[in-house]
């Protein structure tokens, strides 16, 4: 690994913690990441215009969010 990618490996581990080990590590991975992000945004499309032009379909990260806060309770 080169010098300089390995300072970005550092930063962002810093930042961001251990890669997950899991599922819901992921999400919260993800989660955190992505924290700037409005709920709008659609982070894991599903289907693409199947539904009518310009219908997309899969999870925003609204979605996300809502189904970590359901996994912390």
């Amino acid at each position: 690994m080169s010098r300089h990618m390995d300072r970005i490996r550092h930063e962002a581990m810093e930042q961001y913690g251990e890669a997950p080990a899991n599922a819901t590590e992921a999400l919260a991975h993800v989660l955190k990441v992505y924290a700037d992000e409005p709920d709008s945004r659609l982070m894991v499309e599903a289907t693409n215009g199947i539904y009518g032009d310009g219908v997309r379909t899969g999870l925003t990260m609204g979605d996300l969010r809502a189904l970590a806060s359901r996994l912390a309770t």
